[in-house]
C-alpha cells in the first residue's frame, strides 16, 4: 500500500457494523487506503508496519475500548494521528473521558451517516496538515457536536471548555456570564446553589448529577443546568433552555425507552423545563394520574429521581449529536 495515500484503520467488533463500514467506504478505495480490523489487539499490531493518518474506532469493545485502543496506538506510534469514536450509546462522560485522555478529533453515534463519518475523516485528515504545517494546534471538536449547551469547569467554575450551544447560552442569556476571571457566574438568587454544585462534582467523581434553577420566576427565557462530576477535579454543566435546545421525538422516546405515547409526552414535558403540573396539562390527565405515569416512566428507563430522568433524556443518542441524514 503507497503511503502517498492517507492511511484509515477501522476497528469495530461487530461484524456487521465493520461491513457497513466496509460498503459506506467503498467510493473511497482509489483514494485513501483502508483497513478493516475486527479485533482492536490484532489492529494494533498493523500500527508499526503501517502507521494510520486516521482511527475510526468503536468506543465499547471487549478486552480493549477504544480509548485504550487510542492510547496504545499513540504510545506506538508517536506520530500525528486523529481519532474518530463511534458508539451506539451517546454517553456524556465518555466523550469527555475520550477528550480529556486521547484529545479525540470527533465523537459520533452508530449508525452515523456516512456522509458524516466521510467529512469527519476529511476534517481530520486536513486538520493532520494544518498541524504539520503549523504545530501545536489541537482538535476540539468531538463537544461541539453535540446539541445539548454542554461547558466543562473546574471547581471554581473556571471555564475549560465550552460547545457552541453553551457559548450560545453564555452568550445570550442575561442570567449567566463569563466573568473576568473565565469563570461562569449566574447572576440571579440562585448563585450559591450553582457554585456549591460544581464545587461538590468537581471535588468528587461520586458525587450524583444536581438539578438547578438558574433563572428568577419572572425571567422571560427559564434557565436551568444539570450539573455532574467528570473527574480530573471537573465538572460538566448542561444547560437547558425551553425552547432552544429540543429533547428526543415522541417517537425516539417510545423507540428508546419503550415508553407510550402519553408517558413519552410526559417525560417530553419535563425534559423541556416543565414541572409534573405541565405535562398533566399536555397529557390531559390528572395530576395524581401524571404522577403514577412517572413512576412508570422511572421503572422503565432505570431512573430513580427526576434530575436523573432529564439527564438521561438529554443524553441519549437521539439528542446527543446533531441529528444527521443518510445513515450508514
Amino acid at each position: 500500500m503507497s503511503r502517498t495515500r492517507s492511511h484509515i484503520l477501522f476497528v469495530d467488533d461487530e461484524p456487521n457494523m465493520l461491513s457497513s463500514l466496509q460498503r459506506a467506504m467503498r467510493p473511497l478505495q482509489q483514494t485513501w487506503d483502508m483497513t478493516f480490523e475486527s479485533n482492536p489487539r490484532q489492529a494494533l499490531a498493523l500500527v508499526n508496519s503501517h502507521p494510520p493518518d486516521v482511527v475510526v474506532s468503536d468506543l465499547r469493545m471487549p478486552g480493549m475500548s477504544g480509548i485504550e485502543l487510542i492510547e496504545q496506538i499513540r504510545q506506538q506510534a508517536p506520530g500525528h494521528s486523529e481519532y474518530i469514536l463511534l458508539t451506539g450509546n451517546a454517553d456524556l462522560a465518555s466523550a469527555i473521558d475520550a477528550i480529556n485522555k486521547t484529545g479525540v478529533f470527533r465523537f459520533l453515534t452508530k449508525p452515523c451517516a456516512s456522509g458524516s463519518l466521510i467529512d469527519a475523516i476529511e476534517a481530520a485528515l486536513a486538520t493532520i496538515k494544518a498541524v504539520t504545517e503549523r504545530p501545536g494546534r489541537m482538535a476540539t471538536a468531538a463537544l461541539s457536536t453535540m446539541s445539548p449547551a454542554v461547558a466543562v469547569v473546574d471547581q471554581a467554575g473556571k471555564v475549560a471548555y465550552c460547545n457552541d450551544s453553551a457559548e450560545d447560552v453564555l452568550r445570550t442569556h442575561k442570567g449567566i456570564v463569563i466573568d473576568r476571571q473565565g469563570g461562569i457566574s449566574v447572576t440571579t438568587a440562585h448563585a450559591g446553589k450553582f457554585k456549591l454544585a460544581v464545587k461538590k462534582a468537581a471535588e468528587d467523581v461520586n458525587t450524583p448529577p444536581k438539578f438547578v434553577t438558574l433563572s428568577d420566576p419572572e425571567d422571560l427565557e427559564p434557565l436551568t443546568a444539570v450539573i455532574m462530576p467528570v473527574g480530573q477535579q471537573r465538572a460538566v454543566v448542561m444547560f437547558t433552555v425551553p425552547g432552544r435546545f429540543s429533547p428526543p421525538s415522541l417517537d425516539s422516546l417510545v423507540e428508546l425507552f419503550g415508553l407510550t405515547r402519553v408517558e413519552a409526552t410526559l417525560a417530553q414535558t419535563i425534559a423541556s423545563g416543565g414541572t409534573v403540573e405541565d405535562a398533566a396539562l399536555n397529557c390531559k390527565v390528572t395530576l395524581e394520574t401524571a404522577r403514577t405515569y412517572l413512576k412508570r416512566i422511572f421503572q422503565k428507563m432505570g431512573v430513580r429521581r427526576q434530575v436523573d430522568l432529564v439527564q438521561l433524556i438529554l443524553t441519549t443518542p437521539a439528542t446527543f449529536v446533531r441529528s444527521q441524514s443518510r445513515a450508514v
